[in-house]
Parts: C-alpha cells; structure tokens; sequence
C-alpha cells in the first residue's frame, strides 16, 4: 500500500535531486490505480508541470513500468500511441522520461512523475531519486 508518509518522502527526494542539478520541478505521486495522493510544484516551475509529472507518474503506474522504457519501446515501431500524450477516461497519460513505478515487495503500488527538467532525461534522473533508485 502507498501512504500518504512515503509519498511525501519521494516528493522530498525528488526536490533534493532536482535542486542538486539546479532544476525546478513538480513532483507527482499516484497510487496503482492512477489517484494522486501527493504533488509539489516547486517554487520557479512553469504552472503545466504538476499535471505533466501526474500524466507521466499515471502512464507508469497503469503500464507497470517506467516511462523512459515506454518511450523506448514506443520509438520503436509500436503504434499502440500516436503519440507521446493520450487519454483515456478522465486519465492522461504522458509517455516521454520522467515516470518511474513504486515497489513494495516486487508488487507496483503506486508511481512518481517528474516534469520541469530539459532535457527529460534529468526529469527521469530526479523521478528514479524521488522512487528511491
């Protein structure tokens, strides 16, 4: 189970990562089912990035897997997306680096999303930190 304690303790890490690369970012925390239980935009971080970080923390949680392997997997040749944004339901996914599953026991129990780091690929650095990689 997710709570609501190691939620914001990714959310803490998060921010330290991102302040240790001087980024300014949002962090979002979903449990498995996709419902955000926690989200910080950090001071100086456009106004978009909080639904970013949740979009790329859903398309995690519901794909059991990171975004930056999607994105991989998507890249090349699967049209399962046209592209890296969809819906689905009052869901939005977000397929790009930046989402990474939560474990407890091998089990995905949840996901961070991170949004704000250019290029993306420091927006996966700070989500792997955030979920404690």
């Amino acid at each position: 189970m997710l709570t609501l304690e190691r939620a914001v303790g990714c959310i803490a890490r998060g921010i330290a990562k991102a302040r240790a690369l001087d980024f300014c970012v949002a962090v979002a925390v979903v449990d498995d089912a996709g419902h955000l239980v926690a989200c910080h935009r950090m001071d100086g971080a456009l106004w978009i990035t909080p639904e970013i970080a949740r979009a790329k923390a859903n398309a995690a949680a519901a794909f059991r897997t990171t975004t930056l392997d999607m994105e991989t997997r998507f890249s090349q040749g699967r049209q399962l997306f046209a592209s890296t944004v969809a819906s689905l339901g009052d869901y939005q996914l977000v397929f790009g680096r930046g989402g990474v599953p939560l474990l407890d026991d091998g089990r995905v129990v949840g996901a961070v999303g991170v949004s704000g780091a250019v290029p993306a690929d420091n927006d996966h650095a700070i989500a792997e930190a955030a979920a404690g990689g």
